[in-house]
């Protein structure tokens, strides 16, 4: 009697498994490979520029406030982009009029046009960007062959669940 067509039990259970074991694996995958081809958002980082005040309605220009440690590689190939800075209160402050940022260093300086934080202790400023994590890839090339993983994987789960089905049988399609 011919069974090609008829999966047991035990067939049964070891795809339940593998699916199982392949959909929790598949998402880390992913997000691990978003982090190499993607360059990630900050919001609402706090900067305490306490230390810039010299007077109460001064602000000195010679302090530097690290908004993220760029990797040395990172500040000739990937400076922060899409940087907002705003006050204690939320009001957006202006680039080379409220502050100067170097966002190859991660960096931002205070001007004395600006009050940052209106009367708190901390005196603490907002930061939105955008950044590469370390392990980002800053050419396409290496980015677009991640891509490739995340397929070919997805292709291989596919696979092997078509086979252990028996709706297809990868024994013959490679001649073992």
């Amino acid at each position: 009697m011919n069974k090609k067509g008829q999966m047991g039990i035990a067939m049964i259970v070891i795809l339940v498994v593998g699916i199982l074991f392949t959909m929790a694996l598949l998402p880390t995958i992913a997000n691990s490979i978003g982090q190499m081809t993607d360059k990630q958002d900050a919001s609402n980082q706090s900067v305490s520029t306490v230390t810039a005040y010299v007077g109460a309605n001064e602000v000195n220009a010679s302090f530097n406030m690290t908004v993220y440690s760029q990797s040395d590689w990172k500040i000739i190939d990937c400076p922060l982009t899409s940087v907002v800075i705003r006050n204690g209160a939320g009001t957006a402050l202006t680039a080379n009029t409220d502050y100067t940022l170097y966002a190859s260093n991660g960096v931002f300086s205070l001007l004395n046009t600006t009050k940052t934080v209106p009367a708190t202790a901390l005196n603490l400023t907002y930061v939105d960007y955008t950044f590469c994590m370390d392990g980002y890839n800053n050419d396409s090339g290496s980015r677009s062959m991640l891509n490739l993983i995340l397929i070919f994987t997805a292709l291989a789960i596919a696979l092997w669940v078509l086979d252990k089905s028996g709706i297809i049988q990868l024994s013959d399609m490679i001649g073992n």
